[in-house]
């Protein structure tokens, strides 16, 4: 996996950099694999693809739970019950996840999401900061695998 500066490696240096945690080689390469894989991926996945290198698992782990801390990851649900994550991007891009491949589709919602944001607050008296959301369901492919079986009922 080549080493590569992109604006939102770049993005996440500078909330390193705030926070007074050096962006290593090996966080940077951790964080672009998230950015890059295209799917929700376990911690032993990331292992896994980025020991050859020279990342250790050890490192793969640490690197992760800082990340998910800074709310960099976060850690999305999947069907199997593993804990997988997914890179946070900055804005108001969310993700939508497939409960079965897990396949990463991103969205944009802040428009609709900014109204509900100010419903809420209105109607709870919170002063709302921010938020996470979250969609699963099953993606296209998924659907037409599933379509002879036991959900071809349920999706209907």
């Amino acid at each position: 996996m080549p080493l590569s500066i992109t604006p939102e490696a770049d993005g996440i240096s500078a909330v390193l950099i705030s926070k007074g945690i050096p962006l290593t080689r090996q966080r940077r390469l951790v964080w672009e694999y998230y950015l890059h894989v295209g799917k929700a991926a376990t911690i032993a996945e990331a292992a896994a693809d980025l020991q050859p290198a020279g990342v250790s698992q050890a490192t793969v782990y640490r690197a992760i739970a800082m990340f998910a801390e800074l709310g960099l990851l976060h850690r999305v649900q999947v069907r199997s019950g593993e804990a997988c994550y997914t890179a946070a991007l900055l804005g108001h891009r969310h993700p939508l996840v497939c409960g079965e491949c897990r396949r990463v589709v991103e969205f944009v919602g802040d428009d609709d999401l900014s109204e509900l944001q100010r419903r809420l607050e209105l109607e709870t008296g919170f002063m709302i900061y921010g938020h996470h959301l979250e969609v699963y369901g099953l993606c296209p492919q998924c659907v037409e695998k599933r379509s002879t079986s036991r959900w071809s009922s349920v999706l209907r």
